[in-house]
Order: structure tokens, then sequence, then C-alpha cells
């Protein structure tokens, strides 16, 4: 039976906002820009990009995103296939789960090979014929019908199978181990022993076209394999970077020419530079995965194939990269990689978010024209008198300049003061690591130099350089985030390692780069708490200032909390605050807030709230006092794709929590958003308005001041229900104070300031 299962996200606050999306709702950002295989299927083309899946529709242009909000029931999607016979494409995910999607879009989920948690399972390849799919593995060949949604065999053969197919009489496969095998399907194919190993020719690909056993190597070529005697006879000899079989075409080719089959006989050689990944022919179109440049389609016109219409290229990231995220006022910057000793080389990848659009920096030529690779950008800033400038911080090689969203230039030791770790005749270029880029408030950029002397190094707005020394941040390893307080000063947060303990560091220059005699420091390497008891991170993973000026810290200890900046500095027994959380069980007994919880990053909403990401445990959402969770969000029960996150950052004017993890990027869309600065009518919006009979989301009352106090009540003055906004949204589920629907009519909605010195009246109007 089919099964179409999404997620339905069902909260008492859903109401549309100014543009579309509800609160309380979640929304995917898959990155859908880089092509990397795709199935052209009637008037639909799905492609397939790094573990991603759109689909294109070629009579409208419609494109069509898959994720898990709308049926997949996984991310990371390692190979998709097609069969003609069941009329379905097969999803296969890089952990073995499996989803099978008809034409009308559902989904159909198999989880069985994913749950059987086969140790170190990894996925070679996926051919389809007819209505079965063989899935190839490290240990063997897994039989799907697509028909019967059934696994229908395991032959667990001990093999490291990288192909397969079939026909009538047998199974072929190729493994690692020892190349060529087949298996009679007369026997049983179960016992390994009934398999026959026929020769030591090895074949990435194995398919039939025109009849014809064909095996495709990616070094040796393209060859025809006789059905008697197992001989493989070339078609094409060397190396070839893509392959694919139609019913009608045959093709295989690399970066500088295509050989083309109509059948074995009947080859065509067009030669072209391409940037082709794959290329498949359907109905008189050759439809190619071009990488970065998306999903094209191309007719062949003599001996050249030519476009016929520009790249798809959907609205999306470029790459599911986001270590770094920040708001500059509605714009969401986003660097992808980040300063890590786990040799994780993440290629560059700098991005921003404004108004429902994605903007992708351009990589073009960047490597060519430094000499060294591009990637693990660490952060990036925008200048604040300029939005179409950008700096950007390498893990490795300095900072990157950007104008327009193209490269302009990098620094380095040979062109700024920026200092390699290094010895000059020791690969010394590849060891500039900067990040945690930051302009104060002057319009100075400041970033961190790590593991060098001087770590402090600041780009003046005047475009000369300068750094300030100071011993207590000397040789540090990773220094991943910095900002300004609201009095100037600078903080930074700093991870360890076996000679350098991690802390938080703050400096006040007193605005004066140029005198450091004025200069107040102090770095804080272990955490007491009110109570005395003690803890010794090893890593100080984020932090931020709210809106009542304390500093919340989060560690792999846990969260805690500078209440109080300037003591800080100034008191050498100062105790960080770890909030407490009453039992209620008839005790005086109370818990530490999330103690023990990695804490990977923090964002404040506008009413003060604290959105905390974590290592493992998701995301939490906790009140503005930290006395209460109010959210806490997993993969278990929301669509958030892993509870792994990276980073967050919440939109100040519509309130969307961008939340990324190592899988991707989702956002929630919180009941949160900038306040007014003073409450007038004109600008206040009641939505929706009025409120008709199947709809069963909240109301929202958007445009108030901060903590305006809001009272629901009839024409005749009857107080049906009350609250406060958060930040300058208020929103209500339409129901009495007993919790009960209210009845058709109109509702006055009083809503006053903090202060409680102006007020005014707006109205609403129930229809059932």
């Amino acid at each position: 039976m089919k099964k179409y299962i999404l997620w339905l996200i069902v909260f008492i606050g859903c109401t549309a906002i100014s543009f579309g999306q509800a609160i309380g709702s979640w929304k995917a950002y898959p990155a859908l820009q880089i092509s990397t295989y795709n199935i052209p299927v009637g008037h639909k083309v799905y492609s397939l990009c790094n573990g991603n899946l759109f689909s294109y529709n070629t009579e409208d242009t419609e494109v069509y995103v898959f994720d898990r909000l709308n049926g997949l029931h996984d991310t990371k999607i390692q190979f998709i296939r097609y069969s003609s016979a069941s009329q379905k494409l097969i999803l296969v995910y890089e952990n073995g789960n499996i989803d099978l999607i008809y034409p009308d879009n559902e989904v159909v989920n198999m989880k069985q090979l994913k749950d059987k948690n086969y140790p170190n399972l990894v996925i070679n390849n996926v051919s389809v014929v007819n209505e079965k799919a063989y899935i190839c593995t490290n240990f063997g060949i897994v039989v799907v019908n697509m028909d019967k949604e059934e696994f229908e065999a395991t032959y667990d053969l001990k093999l490291n199978v990288h192909s397969c197919t079939a026909d009538t009489h047998y199974i072929y496969l190729c493994c690692s181990e020892n190349g060529f095998h087949i298996g009679n399907l007369k026997l049983n194919l179960l016992d390994k022993n009934n398999w026959k190993h026929i020769s030591g020719n090895f074949f990435h690909e194995l398919i039939f076209f025109k009849d014809e056993l064909i095996g495709f190597n990616k070094t040796t070529g393209l060859f025809i394999v006789d059905q008697q005697h197992y001989t493989a006879t070339a078609l094409i000899k060397g190396a070839n970077s893509f392959f694919s079989c139609s019913e009608d075409v045959m093709l295989t080719g690399n970066s500088s020419r295509i050989y083309l089959f109509n059948n074995i006989t009947d080859k065509q050689e067009v030669r072209q530079d391409n940037l082709f990944n794959y290329l498949v022919y359907s109905n008189g179109t050759y439809w190619a995965s071009q990488g970065i440049k998306g999903l094209q389609p191309y007719v062949l016109s003599g001996k050249a194939l030519s476009a016929t219409q520009s790249a798809i290229l959907p609205n999306s990231p470029v790459r599911d990269y986001f270590c770094n995220m920040h708001y500059n006022g509605n714009r969401l910057l986003i660097a992808g990689g980040d300063l890590n000793y786990n040799s994780i080389n993440r290629k560059g990848t700098l991005m921003y978010y404004e108004n429902g659009t994605w903007y992708n920096f351009s990589e073009d030529n960047i490597a060519e024209q430094t000499g060294l690779s591009y990637n693990n950008i660490s952060s990036i800033a925008q200048n604040p008198n300029d939005p179409t400038h950008h700096f950007a911080t390498s893990a490795g090689h300095g900072l990157y300049e950007f104008k327009d969203m193209k490269f302009v230039k990098r620094f380095d030791y040979t062109n700024s003061i920026l200092r390699t770790l290094q010895p000059v005749q020791s690969d010394p270029e590849n060891y500039v690591r900067c990040d945690a880029l930051q302009y104060d408030p002057e319009g100075n950029l400041w970033m961190v130099n790590c593991q060098v002397d001087t770590i402090l190094t600041i780009l003046k707005k005047d475009n000369t350089w300068t750094k300030l020394y100071y011993e207590e941040l000397k040789k540090a390893p990773n220094l991943p985030a910095m900002f300004f307080d609201d009095k100037g000063r600078l903080w930074v947060l700093s991870k360890r390692n076996s000679t350098n303990k991690a802390g938080v560091f703050v400096l006040d220059y007193h605005g004066t780069l140029e005198d450091t005699s004025d200069d107040i420091h102090i770095i804080r390497k272990d955490i007491t708490n009110q109570d005395g008891v003690q803890y010794d991170p090893y890593y100080f993973n984020s932090f931020a200032q709210d809106l009542n000026k304390q500093i919340w810290v989060g560690t792999n200890e846990g969260l805690f909390v500078i209440e109080d900046p300037d003591e800080f500095i100034q008191n050498d027994d100062f105790r960080f605050t770890q909030i407490k959380i009453a039992r209620n069980d008839g005790t005086d007994y109370a818990d530490y807030l999330l103690n023990g919880v990695n804490i990977s990053s923090i964002a404040i909403d506008a009413a003060n709230r604290k959105w905390i990401g974590t290592g493992a445990d998701g995301v939490y959402l906790i009140s503005e006092d930290g006395q209460k969770i109010l959210q806490h969000f997993t993969t278990e029960n929301s669509p958030l794709i892993s509870d792994e996150i990276q980073s967050i950052a919440v939109n100040p004017q519509t309130g969307e929590v961008m939340i990324g993890t190592f899988l991707g990027l989702v956002s929630y869309m919180s009941d949160a958003n900038t306040p007014a600065a003073e409450l007038d009518k004109s600008n206040v919006r009641v939505y929706p308005n009025p409120v008709k009979p199947d709809y069963n989301g909240v109301i929202a009352v958007d445009g108030l001041t901060f903590n305006a106090e809001v009272k629901i009540t009839t024409v005749t003055g009857q107080l049906v229900y009350s609250g406060h906004a958060n930040g300058g949204l208020f929103t209500w589920d339409g129901r009495n104070q007993s919790g009960k629907r209210v009845s058709s009519g109109v509702y006055n909605i009083i809503s006053t300031n903090a202060e409680g010195k102006k007020a005014i009246v707006n109205r609403v109007t129930f229809i059932h």
C-alpha cells in the first residue's frame, strides 16, 4: 500500500506572515546549485545535487524541491535511479535508507536496509533492471522489487561490489577484490558458493544496451562483453569520467570529448571542452549535470552540443555548509567553513540570503589566481558603509577581499602584517590561519591570526594595518568568535590544545588603537559558578550579548552567564552564573540549566529569548531569564535534519530562526520580531482579519512596542484573553481563558506599552 508521509507541523501558532511563511512552521533550504547526476523522465528531469534533489518540468519550467518537509525520509541522497517498468524513482541514501517516488511525488519509505545496522555500510552503486533495483554494497547485493515495494533478496557475498546488472538468466557483478562474477538465477544465490568467478576484469558500470552486455571502466575504457566466453573487447580505450545509457543512446566522455553510440557499431565523436559531471540522452535532448554550473539541456548540432537555454540553477544555497552565520540587518551572511584540526576541507563557500533570494559568491578562478586551494572560509564581514564590499577569513590562507561578490585580493604574510605559523621554508602559505572577522564601531576590521605571537590584527578603515599584542592570547590555536559589546569592548572566545587552555578574553582599548597604555584586558580560563562549583571547559564555543547586556556563553560543559560584564573585568573573584531550574517536586532542589550539554551556538531573538544550538541534542528555546525551556526541537519531534547544530541566526525583522547543521539548513518561524519604537495604531497589523470558519491558526498582532501588554475583550468589555508581545509580535489562538474557541463577533485588541503610558485599540472579527 502506498504511504505518503510528510511532516505535518501543527503548532498553535500557524498564521501567514508578510511573505508567506507561517508562525510555527518550518522551511528547508537544501543546496541545489551543484548538479552531479540527472534522470529525464517524460516532461520532468530529476537532478541530484550533492545529496539533494529537485525536478524540473520542461513544459512549464516549474522547479519542485524534494525535502523532509514534503515527503522525504532522510538526508544525503547518494543515488537516484528510475524504473520505467514500475514508473517510480528510487532514492538510496548514504545510510542505506530508501525512498520510492511516484510520478505525483508521493513517497514510500523502505528503511529495512538502514535498520539492519550493517557495520560500516558503504553503498557503491545502484542499477535498475525492469522493476528491480540492485544495490551494490561493500558486502554484496541487496535487491529491491520496486513494483511490490519490498526487499526481494540480500546476497551477502563478503565482496565489495561496485557494479551489477541482470538478465532473465544471470546476475552479473564486479567487485574490487577479484573482478567479474556471475550468478545463475536457477541456483540458490544466497549461497555464495553458487556464484562463479569469471575473470579479473573490473567495471565501474555494467549494463545491457541493445541486448549487448557493456562494461565501463573509468580508467581503461568502454567494453563489450561476450556473453558466452565473457571476454571484453574495447569500444573506447582510455580514461573517461562519465557514462550513461538510455534506451536509444549510450555515451561516455571526459572534459574534452564525448562518444555517442546509437548502437554498438554506430559511434560518433564530439570533440568539445565541457564541464559535464554527467550527460544523458532523452527524446532529442542531452541533459548535462555540470557541477557548479547547474543542470543544462543541449542538442546535437552537427558535431557539437549546443545549449538550448540557460542553465537551471534553483534559488538555493550553493552548498550545505553553514558553519558561521549572522545577520547584518535583514541580510543573512554565511561562511561555510571553519578552522578545524580534523583535516576537513570544505570547498570555499560564501553566501548571503536576503528577501527570499540566495546570492552565492563567485568562485571562478580564485584558486588559479592565488595558486592555492580555496577552502575552509571561516568567517565573513560586510563593510558597514558598502553592502557590496566583503572580507572573508580562511583557515589557512589569510584574508580574502570581495567586491560585488567577486574576488578582488588575498592578504597574507607577503603583503600585510598577517603571519604564518610555519617557517618560510616549510610551506608557509598554507598556515596563515585567520578567523572571527568583526568590524568595530569606528569601521576598523578586526580578525584573529591564530597560533602566532600577536593574535589580534586590524585592517583600519584607511586601509593600513595594525596589531595588538597581549600575552594572554599568545599562540592561541583557535579563536572562533569575537564581538563588540554595548560599550565598545572586544570579547574573544578561544578553544584549547595541549599547551593553551580555552577561555573568554575581553579587551577595553577605550577606542584608541594606537595608544595601548590605557588598555584593560583579562582572560578567564576556568569557570566558577555562583555556588562555587568549578568547571574546566575544553571548548568555549559561542557567546552572545542579550538585550539586558548580559553575555551568555556556550561551552562543552554547558551554558553560563556573565551577568555583569563590568564585574567580569574588575572583580578578581568573579563568578559565572549558571541558571538553576527548580524541580517543583516539593523540595528545595534545583538543577542547572543544560548542565553538561555541549552548547555549540547561541542567538538572541527580539523578545530577548535565547535560541541554543547543541552538539548532539538539537535546539532549545529558553525564556528571557532562562527559567523556562519553551521549546526543544530534535530530529525525533520536528523537521530538524540533524541534532548536531553548527550555527543559529535569528532574523530580527521577521523572527525566522535559521538553523545550520552539518546536513544543511532549515528554519523555524518564531513568534517574535523587532518591536516598534513607539506604539502607533497606524503601524499595527492584525492578521488574519476577519478570521474565517476554516482557519485554525493563530491571530497575530504585529508592530507593537517591546513587551507590550495585550488584552482581548468583547465589545462590552469582558476579558477574553491577555498576554504580552514577544518583541513586537503578539499571538492569540482565538480561544478564551477556558480554552474554548470564541464565538462569532467583533473583539477589541487593547495594546498598552510596557510603561503603561499609552494604549491603542484595534479590532478583529470572527466569522463562524
